[in-house]
């Protein structure tokens, strides 16, 4: 059987492009219609962004993105929403104008795909949330880099950083540190592997050193301050998810990152010929269910992620995550039971990427395939596979779900039947036996503070997901606590929706993009505890042009924060903007 993916990039493209015309549309109109009125209206944005108590990072970098244009003569608002909130209506609905938020960032520039490019412009998720189109500017540059390798490659990304410098759809703030708050009483090897991935989380040990196979029972207890895996275990379902961290441990995917490449997970082997990917999985795989896991499943995975409706007929509903990791394959056909072929659409460096989505089984996630109904509405353009809370998860990982209690606590267990409990050596050695506890438990607090407090106390042994930089002070003064940061290539940064005017003019987004001044952010918002940058890719290296600043940066004095207002104001006169006799920017 081979299942092939339809024509949903040239649909979607279209899409796109009709999606931009309409929204072009209104605002001629909306521009007409202010010609027409005696006194012209003050151009006026929002922001929007998390409160203060979630993480005080994001809402003083819009603090200080709207003073800047309100110095500029913009009418500007801030709009503080839950962190979930914040994700629904950026990567859902499309509906702000500017955001500040972090994006989780990965290893491989490919992830720059779906960010940007055109084809899903109107997609949900993180699949150009900016609306942004520019076939040849960005698109081009970030094909070639999917089609080639080593100086054609890093070429090809270099011009892609050029070309976001020039259109801005969004702009990087800075890479933060990641620090995290824990103890080293009852387990070590905190920080050997990024905690941001879940072998960072199944690489400790008891520090008894009992062997993984001669354990009692045991607990490791972390703390969160963001409830949200208490209400969705759905790995799909965008705006609850962060890093996939917990759903990395409940699903499993084919291959995972591990020491610098990506090396067989489910999959026991691979073996390229040309362009098709020959995977064989692994003996007497299983999900916590206890139904076998095969081939079948996988090649279901690829298909729902192309399309959550599972059919040919339009409309067609791609999952909103790990959209760009599935485009790389063309088509799967299933050999065998524990065999199959991909066709994969990109050079093998970048298509192995392909490999890194959950596998998820066929027997639960093919009920979900229908158009979703909520509150008595049926809406065709979601399915049930988006919206389900998938609260007792059906998976493979080396944890199972246990029980959860809605913004309180989520409990996993220990699968004595993963591949891991049955490993001796190989490139996975290091997680040989599985996880070193029985039971993992995430405990939810409401505020970084409060997750700080209990790990002094020795109620949780760490922080879960790493606290923002502005809590790196209070980890080091509390007793009985010590610090560790990952190394990150997550960044803050500043989003415009390019499908409404202003923001859907590239001078203006450039001229905003220069209102903030990263290097007193650096010392003011994150306390010296990040480093500032202007690329998306600056955090994968090697090449100095994925690192260098911008040649035209902050409109003011470095590092104080202060805008040059005359200079500020000529930018935007500059791209095409008015102000009047009060020194407000309007519309003609």
């Amino acid at each position: 059987m081979t299942v092939r993916r339809g024509p949903t990039d040239r649909r979607a493209f279209l899409a796109a492009t009709a999606g931009v015309l309409a929204s072009s549309a209104g605002c001629l109109n909306r521009f007409q219609a202010s010609v027409d009125r005696e006194t012209p209206e003050q151009v006026s944005l929002s922001i929007t962004t998390v409160p203060n108590d979630e993480d005080s990072v994001p809402v003083r970098i819009a603090r200080h993105l709207a003073e800047n244009l309100e110095t500029a003569g913009i009418d500007v608002g801030l709009q503080p929403v839950t962190t979930e909130q914040l994700w629904r209506d950026v990567l859902l609905n499309h509906d702000f104008d500017i955001y500040i938020g972090q994006h989780p960032g990965y290893a491989d520039p490919d992830y720059l795909y779906g960010l940007l490019h055109s084809q899903f412009s109107e997609e949900a998720g993180w699949q150009n949330p900016f609306g942004y189109v520019n076939v040849p500017g960005v698109d081009e540059p970030l094909e070639t880099q999917r089609e080639t390798s080593d100086g054609t490659r890093e070429g090809a990304l270099s011009s892609l950083v050029e070309g976001l410098r020039e259109e801005a759809p969004f702009s990087v703030v800075a890479y933060p540190e990641e620090p995290r708050a824990l103890r080293t009483d009852r387990y070590r090897g905190w920080g050997d592997r990024s905690l941001e991935s879940p072998l960072g989380l199944l690489d400790l040990e008891e520090v008894d050193g009992r062997a993984r196979d001669d354990r009692a029972e045991n607990t490791l207890q972390l703390g969160i301050s963001d409830g949200r895996i208490t209400n969705n275990l759905n790995p799909l379902a965008v705006e609850y998810r962060r890093r996939w961290i917990v759903t990395g441990l409940l699903y499993d995917p084919l291959g995972r990152h591990v020491d610098g490449g990506i090396v067989p997970w489910l999959a026991a082997d691979w073996s390229w010929d040309e362009d098709r990917l020959r995977i064989r999985l692994r003996e007497d795989l299983a999900w916590h269910d206890g139904e076998a896991l095969t081939a079948a499943d996988v090649a279901f995975t690829y298909r729902l992620l192309w399309d959550t409706t599972y059919s040919e007929d339009p409309p067609i509903v791609p999952a909103p995550c790990f959209r760009s990791r599935s485009t790389l394959v063309d088509a799967v056909e299933v050999i065998g039971e524990r065999t199959l072929d991909l066709t994969i659409d990109a050079h093998p460096d970048v298509g192995l990427r392909a490999l890194t989505v959950p596998v998820l089984p066929m027997h639960v996630w093919e009920e979900r395939t229908d158009p979703a109904s909520i509150a008595g509405f049926d809406f065709d353009s979601v399915t049930e596979a988006l919206v389900a809370d998938n609260m007792e998860p059906v998976g493979s990982g080396p944890l199972r779900f246990e029980d959860v209690t809605t913004d309180e606590r989520l409990e996993l267990v220990r699968n004595e039947d993963h591949f891991l409990t049955r490993l001796t050596e190989g490139p996975l050695e290091a997680f040989a036996g599985g996880p070193a506890y029985e039971r993992l438990v995430f405990d939810y607090s409401p505020s970084p503070a409060n997750v700080i407090e209990a790990v002094g106390a020795g109620q949780i042994d760490a922080s879960a997901a790493a606290l923002p930089p502005t809590e790196i002070d209070r980890i080091r003064g509390t007793s009985g606590v010590e610090l560790v940061s990952d190394e990150t290539s997550a960044h803050y940064h500043v989003g415009f929706n390019a499908r409404n005017a202003p923001l859907s003019n590239p001078r203006f987004r450039r001229a905003a993009a220069r209102l903030f001044d990263r290097e007193y952010l650096r010392t003011e918002v994150f306390a010296g505890d990040a480093t500032p940058a202007f690329s998306p890719i600056a955090a994968a290296g090697p090449s100095d042009d994925w690192h260098s600043g911008h040649e035209a940066g902050f409109v003011g004095e470095s590092g104080t924060g202060e805008v040059d207002a005359e200079t500020a104001r000529d930018l935007f006169y500059e791209a095409g903007y008015i102000y009047n006799e009060d020194g407000e920017m309007v519309i003609r």
